[in-house]
């Protein structure tokens, strides 16, 4: 079951992943910083609720908004792996930035690159 709290982290996570793909398709570098700096605070206190918080963020990897699920996605790859790869190779197929952010996510992380903490 989410609380409350969870759910509100869980709806912010969202609007900042989506924001900040906005921001980068404008090419506002300022705004995709903001963003990016928000969704690391916000991941620190997803996953302060265990994995319950853990388990709910991934869950975001399967929305239908693609910002979302790809940032979702970034974001698990050090808790399941499996799930997140796979979303991340999916979105790398698809046209334009979000292919490419997906395909160099995918690249960095199999370099052993990834690190988000």
């Amino acid at each position: 079951m989410t609380d409350d709290r969870l759910k509100r982290l869980l709806h912010r996570f969202a609007a900042a992943a989506e924001a900040h793909a906005a921001a980068i398709e404008a090419m506002d570098e300022a705004t995709a910083n903001r963003h990016a700096f928000m969704l690391q605070g916000l991941y620190r206190e997803i996953v302060l609720k265990g994995d319950a918080g853990r388990e709910e963020l991934l869950a975001l990897a399967d929305s239908s908004r693609k910002d979302v699920a790809g940032m979702a996605a970034v974001y698990s790859l050090r808790y399941c792996p499996e799930l997140a790869v796979a979303v991340l190779r999916r979105l790398s197929a698809e046209a334009g930035l979000l292919g490419f952010r997906a395909s160099m996510a995918l690249e960095r992380w199999e370099r052993g690159e990834w690190d988000l903490e």
